[in-house]
């Protein structure tokens, strides 16, 4: 199999991949993670699990990409779990955060909009079925020390994403 660009390109090449996911920001890769409910101090909301952030100094959970469907400037992919969450799939709440769900409960693809290629990444714009961008809200406060940041697709800080396929 040739590199990322090169199979992702060609529409007719395009096939199920795993990759993570890293919210650029200032040049830096901000890994995204699943949420946990030790997450947050006791004062804040508590999260449940597998709300999609970023932030942190773990490596991203790994996705499974099933291609859908590809536009002029945008690829379509299913993203779902793998390991203990291979029976969810990506989506988004009723106010726009993203989430892993039941596969039954989440019908949409997501699409990635290229902006560059490099070797095995994805420099890219995240979208939604909709054309929403998924953005960054700042989650604090938090156990960890750093930045997190929740993603949404109806508010937040536009931000670009990196996709690194893996296999």
């Amino acid at each position: 199999m040739g590199d990322f660009q090169e199979t992702t390109l060609r529409s007719d090449a395009i096939e199920s991949f795993l990759g993570r996911i890293y919210m650029l920001d200032k040049g830096r890769e901000i890994p995204l993670r699943l949420s946990q409910t030790r997450d947050k101090f006791t004062w804040g909301l508590t999260p449940e699990y597998d709300w999609l952030q970023a932030g942190g100094a773990e490596p991203p959970p790994v996705f499974n990409f099933v291609f859908h469907s590809q536009s002029e400037s945008r690829l379509h992919f299913n993203i779902l779990g793998t390991g203990q969450s291979a029976a969810k799939r990506l989506g988004s709440s009723r106010n726009g955060y993203l989430g892993l769900y039941e596969h039954a409960e989440v019908k949409d693809y997501w699409k990635l909009e290229p902006l560059d290629w490099r070797e095995n990444d994805l420099v890219c714009h995240w979208r939604d079925h909709r054309g929403h961008r998924v953005n960054a809200i700042p989650d604090t406060p938090h156990y960890q020390p750093g930045a997190f940041y929740q993603l949404n697709v109806e508010q937040g800080r536009n931000c670009e994403f990196l996709v690194r396929r893996i296999g």
